[in-house]
């Protein structure tokens, strides 16, 4: 399960890709989201310290369920689905983001604040986040690993816009299926 590097931890695209990858089809039980330590693990990763103190099985269940819908949007067959669909999770979002300076005292939107759950601010900040990218660069960029079975999320931020898998280790699998597939047949 691989995320660019180009993202900062609390970047909503970063989110975005590491819930969609909480589901790894690789995996002999894909669901990663197993227990409530593991969603707080993902929220501290993500700088949502707070939420990640009030994670319990309720609120894992609310990560799940986000999944699910981000995913549809992820997957739809056109812009104005996903934006239909997207659009739709804003309007359910439990909270507004705030403009707060961050450790560096740059101004920073954040969704978080203290005393809520995930539940209550991560629809939102998926949704915008996914607005946002398909606002300056439409869905071209948003990929799937063509790594079968992988199904990961990834976010193309290549130059030549030409990836096609989520990380090396799915490219060097299917480069070695494809080296002993011609191997076997020549």
């Amino acid at each position: 399960m691989a995320v660019e590097r180009l993202f900062e931890p609390s970047d909503g695209m970063a989110f975005v890709v590491r819930l969609l990858n909480s589901w790894d089809e690789l995996e002999p039980d894909p669901e990663l989201l197993r227990d409530p330590s593991v969603g707080a693990r993902l929220l501290r990763r993500h700088g949502f310290d707070d939420a990640a103190a009030r994670m319990d099985d309720e609120e894992l269940e609310a990560l799940r369920s986000l999944r699910t819908r981000v995913q549809a949007a992820w997957d739809a067959p056109g812009d104005d689905e996903a934006v239909a669909l997207l659009n739709a999770m804003l309007a359910d979002a439990g909270t507004h983001p705030a403009l707060v300076r961050d450790d560096g005292g740059a101004w920073a939107f954040r969704w978080d604040a203290a005393g809520l759950p995930a539940s209550a601010f991560a629809g939102g900040l998926c949704a915008s986040a996914l607005l946002d990218e398909i606002r300056r660069h439409g869905r071209r960029r948003l990929g799937t690993c063509a790594g079968a079975p992988c199904r990961c999320a990834f976010v193309d931020r290549s130059r030549s816009r030409t990836r096609k898998y989520c990380c090396d280790l799915c490219a060097d699998r299917v480069n070695q299926a494809a080296r002993r597939r011609r191997l076997r047949d020549g």
